[in-house]
């Protein structure tokens, strides 16, 4: 029974070492295969990740703009108070120096 195996075993081996081309064809066509599959994989994974990150940068650009609307609109009250207390000697009104009007 060991001598069986021992020459199936031999058997086994000479087939390998008739077909090692081939063998080893097969095994670099199967390394490409998952090779192919992983780069596939992180390819996709990349994609999404562009996609991710080209919408955070349009809600930051609209942020942005925003932003600058909002400094726009505050300069322009800013200047229009200076103008006002500057050239027309203009105060804001407190308590004691406005007046209420009541209609009947």
């Amino acid at each position: 029974m060991s001598d069986q195996r021992d020459h199936l075993l031999f058997l086994i081996l000479a087939d390998l070492r008739r077909h090692f081309f081939a063998l080893l064809l097969g095994l670099a066509i199967l390394l490409s295969a998952f090779y192919n599959i992983y780069i596939t994989h992180e390819t996709r994974e990349l994609v999404t990740k562009k996609e991710q990150l080209s919408q955070q940068k349009d809600n930051l650009l609209i942020e942005k703009r925003n932003l600058l609307i909002e400094e726009h609109t505050l300069d322009e009250h800013s200047r229009i108070r200076r103008i006002a207390r500057m050239k027309l000697s203009m105060v804001q009104p407190t308590k004691n120096n406005s007046v209420l009007v009541e209609l009947p």
